[in-house]
């Protein structure tokens, strides 16, 4: 799969109270060799202490960064809807502002052909799986998820630097991506409503599941999807089908033999493995448009 350069490597990270997850990961993505350039941090309400107290020494570890080759810029961007600032994840609302300023600010990056590496080792933990969401609407091959872990040592200091960087560790997290395809991801990144582009999503999902089952369907003789009707319709025994469909136990058997061995080779599966519950799962919420 071929993609336009990378103009820029961004670090997006998630800010709790701990600014050190932020430094930490982005000296040891530049130990990596990876050159990231900008660190944007999402933070909530910057009037709280602690979170206030976080920011400041980010701030001031940026005129550092700035000195570096390649210089490192920080933005700032604070979960919020207009005047409200969300003190915690609390509520179905606190948890859509967020969800959706992550991606968001996500999709604006990507908009921009830059590689991103999404670090979530701070802020609440529904902020990690809310980042997941993004990562597998948004991230493409060349992206990353890290985890990120530091000696105890570090961490009861919280330093903000590590001495040596084999005390730091980051970890790829593997992301199992819902678009498939470039052209679904240049859909996607169209948008800046997250909950929208789920929903896309699930319809497209919905589409390749129809077009599989059809192959499938189209695979079958007419003996055979007269048994597969009666066996995804009534979930009958090969006995009962047979008694139904006025044909011996044999010849039952043997046409759902040559059934699974069709669904395994339209799924990608390799022989043995049973496909019989899975098939009747599969077509169930079809079979009337197949039979049709």
């Amino acid at each position: 799969m071929s993609f336009s350069p990378v103009k820029e490597e961004v670090l997006i990270a998630t800010l709790g109270t701990e600014p050190q997850v932020v430094t930490l990961a982005l000296d040891a993505l530049r130990h990596r060799g990876f050159r990231v350039s900008r660190v944007i941090v999402l933070h909530a309400n910057p009037e709280m202490p602690p979170l206030r107290s976080a920011l400041g020494a980010l701030q001031a570890e940026e005129r550092q960064y700035a000195a570096e080759s390649p210089p490192v810029k920080f933005d700032f961007v604070a979960i919020r809807d207009g005047r409200y600032f969300p003190t915690d994840i609390r509520s179905a609302e606190d948890v859509a502002l967020t969800l959706r300023l992550l991606y968001q600010t996500v999709a604006r990056v990507k908009r921009k052909s830059c590689r991103v590496h999404l670090s979530l080792a701070g802020g609440r933990k529904v902020m990690t799986a809310m980042g997941m969401v993004v990562a597998q609407l948004l991230l493409d091959d060349r992206d990353h998820v890290w985890h990120l872990l530091s000696e105890n040592r570090l961490h009861e200091a919280r330093a903000m630097h590590a001495t040596n960087p084999d005390e730091i560790t980051l970890i790829p997290i593997p992301v199992l991506r819902w678009s498939l395809l470039p052209s679904t991801l240049h859909e996607l990144l169209v948008w800046d409503d997250p909950y929208r582009a789920i929903q896309r999503q699930k319809e497209l999902r919905e589409q390749g599941q129809l077009r599989v089952v059809m192959h499938f369907w189209q695979m079958l003789t007419p003996a055979e999807r007269e048994v597969v009707t009666g066996l995804v319709r009534e979930g009958a025994s090969n006995t009962a089908l047979a008694r139904s469909l006025k044909r011996s136990p044999k010849t039952i058997a043997n046409h759902l033999q040559n059934i699974y061995a069709k669904y395994r080779e339209c799924l990608g599966l390799p022989e043995g493995i049973p496909v019989r519950t899975r098939l009747v799962a599969d077509l169930a919420p079809v079979i009337g448009e197949l039979d049709e």
